[in-house]
């Protein structure tokens, strides 16, 4: 599902940055640990957006650790990360993050 098309700027914006700091902390451990093994990278990209993904589950209310929603909200514009359009953080990280 690309979902993409329909998000806000905000929403955009935040998916991005993490989808870039997942590509950052992959070839930065990578680069520390001397490996070019594209299976080690593969694992590290799996190993990323399943943790990425967990956590919007946390937000979403999808989780063990709760069944309450949370927000993400910008504390000087007062924008809600998951309004306009109502979005589930968990179901957009498919469409932006990599992995194997």
């Amino acid at each position: 599902m690309n979902e993409y098309q329909n998000m806000n700027e905000y929403q955009k914006k935040f998916f991005e940055h993490l989808a870039q700091i997942q590509e950052t902390n992959v070839a930065v451990c990578m680069a520390q640990h001397g490996c070019g093994d594209a299976a080690v990278e593969s694992m590290l990209y799996d190993v990323t957006y399943n943790v990425i993904t967990d956590i919007m589950e946390i937000i979403d209310g999808c989780s063990a650790f709760s069944i309450n929603k949370l927000d993400i909200v910008n504390s000087v514009t007062g924008e809600h990360l998951k309004e306009n359009p109502c979005i589930e953080l968990h179901d957009q990280t498919e469409d932006f993050l990599r992995y194997e």
